[in-house]
């Protein structure tokens, strides 16, 4: 077995685990997602009159993010992302060391892993803009979105003429409903993320046996565009796209032994109908579902570009993996969309 097979398929198998990792995650935050939305639900419940005046909303939305942001403050204490970083670290060094015939450099301590989990900047593509937050930043995101949803929930039921006891019902559903899929989303996209930047650091520092990476993509409908656009393209270490490209990302990064340390046989990667050539981009995986897969994937209109040959998978993204829209596409590739 070639040292691409072998990379391939074991860090395939590894994002399984990565994602049943993340889920055991938010199984651990739930008691404090739980006990948020009983913290807010008594807050609003004990409001009075002017603490639900219009004029008092800031001051009240400041409250409950105060309130959010304490149990956000929980939740990442409780999480296991530092001795995970540790382990991704171990992890990516026997992984390669098992794929190559020369020693590894080791110089990565655990203090070095466990930064990444506060020091390291992700980049995620969020609708047309590109933003990027550390670990610590997303939680704070996270507790300013409680706190405002909760606001507004309370100024449509005082225009709705509910109860303080009303609202605080809604309120509490909420987080016990939104909040509590953003805080999962949060933790997926966080595990994804402290697994490649580890796995990147031990690449990096054996970059002499390695000429790149190759980003891989899920073969699902769940994929999103951008990162099926950037399926099976190898970028120099630490460079380009890294996993994970939006909030809940499942792609990685998989190292590309150089040829003098690699034997080339042509293997398989899984995908969600069985095993297909491990030559087999999205795009080409997609071409084989139906029209309806298809459309599911890139909507109606994308999917008819797409089976006409006129565009291929990865021009319906920009080089940073935004999406573009009809009239976008239209301008860039000079088509006309019936």
């Amino acid at each position: 077995m070639s040292s691409h097979i072998k990379l391939t398929e074991r860090l395939v198998r590894h994002q399984l685990f990565l994602q049943q990792f993340g889920g055991g995650q938010i199984k651990k935050a739930l008691p404090a997602i739980r006990e948020l939305a009983r913290d807010i639900r008594r807050r609003i419940a004990e409001g009075n009159a002017t603490d639900f005046a219009m004029a008092r909303m800031t001051a009240l939305q400041g409250e409950l993010r105060f309130i959010a942001a304490d149990h956000a403050g929980q939740i990442q204490q409780q999480l296991d992302l530092e001795e995970f970083a540790v382990q991704e670290v171990q992890f990516a060094q026997q992984l390669l060391g098992a794929s190559v015939t020369v020693d590894l450099a080791e110089g990565i301590t655990p203090e070095m892993a466990r930064a990444i989990t506060t020091s390291r900047q992700i980049q995620l593509v969020s609708g047309k803009e590109i933003i990027r937050k550390t670990i610590p930043q997303m939680w704070d995101d996270f507790a300013g979105s409680v706190a405002l949803n909760s606001r507004r929930v309370v100024e449509k039921g005082i225009l709705e003429g509910r109860t303080h006891q009303q609202m605080s019902r809604d309120v509490a559903e909420l987080v016990s409903t939104r909040s509590r899929r953003q805080a999962g989303t949060v933790i997926r996209t966080a595990v994804n993320s402290v697994g490649t930047a580890a796995r990147e650091d031990v690449y990096k520092q054996n970059a002499d046996i390695l000429e790149g990476e190759r980003y891989l993509a899920v073969l699902d409908s769940r994929t999103t565009m951008t990162c099926a656009g950037f399926d099976q393209e190898v970028f120099d270490l630490g460079i380009g796209p890294k996993p994970p490209l939006h909030y809940g990302c499942r792609s990685i990064r998989v190292p590309v032994v150089k040829e003098a340390f690699r034997v080339g046989i042509k293997g398989e990667r899984a995908s969600f109908r069985g095993p297909v050539s491990n030559q087999t981009t999205y795009g080409g995986f997609l071409k084989g579902q139906s029209k309806e897969f298809q459309a599911e994937v890139l909507g109606e209109k994308r999917a008819g570009l797409f089976r006409s040959g006129k565009l291929k998978i990865e021009q319906f993204t920009d080089d940073e993996g935004r999406v573009l829209d009809l009239d976008e596409l239209a301008s860039k590739w000079q088509l006309t969309m019936g």
